[in-house]
């Protein structure tokens, strides 16, 4: 028998249509409907399309559905599609007598197979079910497989091949060459069917290609070429070591040499003197010709520590591959001076069609995940043995990343999180409570289930509370409590019947759903309501006496249950919109308990599907691992990709370029364009002068290893099963624990901080400013090609790391930066500043197009400016360079595009206008970028807007 919210889904889906248009369900007809045919079972590769059919006789007024029975997961209704998939729709011949309901699957994908349900909701539901299944063609897993390798004669090697796809891939091994693998010295084979190829004391005999071949069934097999190169010290041969010539007479010496990497061979005499070319010697290599007869010569050669650079393995220059890959992107016939978008980027789309990245960051953190997928494996193959420490910080990253991929598919479900996180101690969420038997809505109490469920940092529903610096002394922190915003994605329910859905799923009983969705949707749209006329957006501190008066709440419990102790009435807080407060009062008093609880828990689950990449993929479970272990992962990807001499190179090189791109900025303010007094100019220019750069989000006077091991030692995954929902609620208290610590805590100095970030922040390569603390954090992930190569001219540096980095830094002093000091402190000055006549005029011209984000458009606009200033007021920067004849302003403005190409969808920018706008905005009026690429003087040019 089908599960009961399969019985019923299409009652309600019904019921649901009604109240969007429908004026009443008719569910008596004549006779039953019935299916008249079966669905048949469909075999499709991945990326086919798939049409299953449902036909149905005497339909009358019912509704017929589909669904996919192992995600429970409502596909459409009617006519209506349910699922936010974009490659499902719905479709019917409504013309045909027995009416037949199509399902689409466009671009099957392998999570696609399964069970399909088609149901008509007649009083007992009537079901059927057809099977997709999806076969995918093996692809190798380059991540996780070997590439080329040098070893040294005698050690023993292991060529790794991993591979995807369904069918489950088998592996086999063959040399390239044909001829026998020999695995030791008893065995040779001509295949070898496994995952792993062990070879025994390799010899230079095993030098060659070997293929790792992967097949499942499904057209084509692939395969990867892995090249074996063993490095063997020299062997030398002389066929003759004493010959005898007459006087006169030529004489050619030979001797015969073994060795790889390539040896470097010469002749000397005996007194060790090198014998070079000339009239009597002939110098080929392994031979020497003379001619007339000599005395004792040796043959002699050396052995380079690298191997001598081949066709295969030369790499350009990084002058070379950073030129290649900007002009890669550009589309010549498209003029810089129309549409510079185009121009710079015209070509990326094609270039990275089939990527999975839209933009150069995205490009990056793809990089970074890469590595750590690999890392993760080879973290695994380590916790094997037995020395490996299951309590370290890799142990524990190992311990989530595995959880992500192995845990059953059940664990995901929300119901199950649900069963794991009720709203309170003694209480469960509505929808649990026993047949018959009431749910308790005397013990429920709002406030203190959300203080509750703070501790998986669940807020911003009802109440928003964060754990801020104070606004009068940054080096304190306090409990910031306001009104919760609902203009975010995922900061509101969603619409009527995903709502529904959602609800239903969960176990929510069959016949209360339709009015509960109803009642939490009208809840939601008063407590907007409530927000919308509080314009209070001041914080003051309060103690909790004095905030319960005023907003009519007794806070106290609802505090305690945050931090995790007691506290007085004398308690200080943070907290603004005491208008909201008090209307939210009267709302929640004339509302019924029971649904509020289900607004919360509708709410909350929003919150843990958005906290988490929904995969078992191993990119999105890397993905899992840095939003949810941040510093655990810095740690680790630092020390496995970036030994400590790059790692200080690197440093040295963005420190060396911040530097000189503040020493600018200091200049600029000094040259007081804005027309500050004194006292308003010191402050600017002491705030720019200790603005800290954090490379890496970790602390920098404390050793790293000592420091992550710390943080991570009260974290604790209990039970050797895998649970992906107890482990993620798990690591949500750990974050939050860590979070409110800082309450009871004097703030960290700059050499001991690191930033808590969100999982957002956490799981991208972006830089980013702290307010509060004056710091620009600069993630390792940055530090890759194209973005950053060390060794590469300083023009690539400054046009685009230069840019980003200025772009930070102007964010301390734009419209909302200048209110704070050095210390992350509100200070009087920055108002005063913001208010001159020229600062307001800046702004003004800088807000012709008019933008919702006038603070990006400030620090791009300055950035760009100061860093071209920063670059190019040095002469000597300006000289040709050696590796292209592209004219180095036009290298800048060329390089400077890369951060902004991209193939994106323009409405999926958050908090930015999108790439193609900022980077137009950015070269409208400046005077270089005319210049650089000779575009004619016009009329109607605007004016060049600048604030510093």
């Amino acid at each position: 028998m089908a599960p009961l919210w399969y019985r019923w889904a299409f009652r309600l889906m019904t019921a649901a249509a009604a109240v969007v248009g429908q004026s009443q369900l008719i569910n008596f007809i004549s006779e039953d409907p019935e299916f008249t045919d079966v669905i048949e079972n469909i075999t499709v590769p991945a990326g086919r399309n798939v049409k299953l059919a449902c036909s149905v006789k005497n339909l009358g007024s019912y509704k017929v559905a589909w669904m996919h029975f192992e995600q429970s997961a409502i596909l459409t209704v009617h006519n209506h599609v349910i699922t936010r998939n974009p490659r499902i729709s719905v479709t019917h011949d409504k013309h045909d007598k027995h009416r037949t309901w199509f399902l689409h699957i466009n671009n099957v994908q392998e999570e696609d197979r399964g069970r399909y349900m088609c149901q008509i909701n007649t009083v007992t539901a009537k079901t059927q079910y057809g099977f997709v299944k999806v076969v995918v063609p093996p692809n190798i897993d380059d991540a996780l497989t070997s590439s080329d390798i040098i070893v040294r004669e005698g050690d023993n090697v292991t060529l790794r091949c991993k591979a995807k796809g369904s069918p489950e891939p088998t592996i086999k091994w063959k040399r390239d060459d044909g001829n026998k693998i020999v695995v030791n010295k008893t065995l040779e084979v001509h295949d070898l069917e496994t995952d792993s190829l062990e070879l025994e004391r390799i010899s230079r005999l095993h030098m060659g290609a070997y293929l790792c071949i992967a097949s499942n069934g499904v057209p084509p097999s692939v395969s990867k070429r892995i090249k074996v190169s063993v490095d063997f010290s020299p062997m030398v041969w002389i066929p003759h070591q004493l010959v005898g010539i007459p006087i006169g007479f030529n004489i050619t010496l030979e001797c015969f040499i073994e060795a790889n990497p390539t040896s470097l061979n010469y002749w000397t005499r005996e007194n060790d003197q090198m014998i070079t070319e000339s009239s009597k010697y002939n110098n080929l290599g392994s031979r020497l010709s003379l001619l007339t007869a000599m005395w004792w010569i040796a043959c002699l050669f050396i052995v380079p520590i690298c191997a001598a650079p081949t066709a295969q393995n030369v790499k350009a220059h990084p002058n070379s591959r950073l030129m290649s890959n900007i002009l890669s992107y550009v589309a010549e016939d498209s003029s810089a001076c129309g549409n510079y978008f185009q121009h710079a980027c015209g070509k990326y789309a094609v270039r990275h069609i089939d990527d999975p990245f839209t933009e150069i960051t995205q490009m990056l953190d793809h990089k970074v995940n890469g590595n750590l997928v690999q890392l993760m494996y080879e973290l695994q193959q380590r916790s094997q043995s037995p020395g490996f420490n299951e309590s370290s910080v890799e142990a524990k990253a190992l311990r989530f990343y595995r959880t992500c991929r192995e845990a059953p598919q059940s664990t995901r479900k929300m119901e199950h999180y649900l069963r794991l996180a009720p709203p309170g101690e003694a209480i469960k969420w509505p929808q649990f409570m026993p047949s018959g038997k009431p749910w308790p809505k005397a013990q429920f109490k709002w406030m203190k289930s959300l203080g509750h469920l703070y501790r998986y940092g669940f807020t911003n529903v009802l109440v928003n509370v964060l754990v801020l610096p104070s606004s009068e002394n940054s080096n304190r922190f306090r409990l910031d409590i306001s009104m919760p915003s609902l203009e975010g994605e995922a900061q509101h329910l969603g619409d009527f019947l995903s709502t529904l859905a959602t609800l239903q799923v969960i176990g929510v009983p069959t016949n209360s759903v339709l009015p509960l969705v109803r009642k939490i949707r009208r809840l939601e749209s008063a407590i907007r309501v409530l927000t919308e006329v509080d314009d209070d957006d001041e914080s003051a501190t309060w103690t909790l006496r004095q905030w319960e008066y005023k907003t009519g709440y007794a806070w106290q419990d609802f505090v305690e249950s945050i931090v995790g102790h007691s506290v007085s009435k004398h308690y200080l807080v943070q907290a603004q919109n005491a208008k909201y407060f008090t209307g939210l009062k009267r709302l929640m008093d004339s509302t019924d308990a029971e649904v509020v609880a289900n607004y919360i828990m509708t709410r909350f689950m929003q919150y843990l599907i958005d906290d988490s990449m929904d995969s078992n993929e191993h990119i999105e479970c890397v993905k899992d691992v840095r939003r949810t272990m941040n510093l655990a992962s810095n740690l680790l990807y630092k020390e496995r990709f970036l030994d400590p001499a790059t790692l200080q190179q690197y440093t040295q090189e963005v420190t060396q370029v911040f530097d000189q791109l503040r020493r600018q900025f200091l200049l600029q303010i000094n040259e007081n364009r804005l027309g500050l007094t004194s006292e308003q100019n010191s402050m600017v220019a002491t705030k720019a002068q200790h603005i800290v750069l954090n490379i890496g989000n970790m602390p920098r006077g404390l050793d790293h290893r000592s420091f992550v091991s710390r943080h991570y030692e009260d974290l604790v995954f209990p039970l050797a099963d895998f649970d992906y929902a107890r482990e993620h609620l798990n690591l949500l208290e750990f974050r939050t624990r860590k979070q409110v610590l800082q309450l009871d805590q004097r703030a960290p100095t700059l050499d001991e901080y690191f930033y808590l970030a969100d999982p957002n922040t956490a799981m991208s390569s972006s830089p980013y400013y702290l307010m509060r603390l004056n710091v620009i954090v600069v993630p390792h992930g940055l530090l890759q090609e194209p973005f950053f190569a060390a060794d590469s001219h300083d023009i690539f540096k400054y046009s685009l790391l230069g840019f980003v980095l200025a772009h930070e830094l102007m964010h301390s002093v734009d419209t909302t930066g200048l209110h704070f000091d050095r210390y992350g402190n509100v200070h009087e000055i920055g108002p005063q500043i913001s208010s001159s006549p020229r600062f307001e005029a800046g702004v003004q011209c800088l807000n012709r197009n008019n933008t919702q984000y006038l603070d990006e458009r400030i620090a791009d606009i300055a950035g760009l400016d100061l860093a071209y200033s920063t670059y190019f007021q040095n002469n000597s920067r300006m000289s040709l360079t050696d590796f292209t004849t592209i004219p180095p302003q036009q290298i800048f403005f060329l390089n400077l595009a890369q951060f902004f190409c991209g193939n994106g969808d323009p409405t999926n920018f958050v908090d930015h206008d999108n790439d193609q706008m900022r980077l137009q905005q950015m070269i409208k009026g400046f005077a270089p970028f005319h210049q650089a690429f000779g575009c004619p003087a016009e009329s109607n040019q605007p004016e060049k807007c600048q604030l510093w």
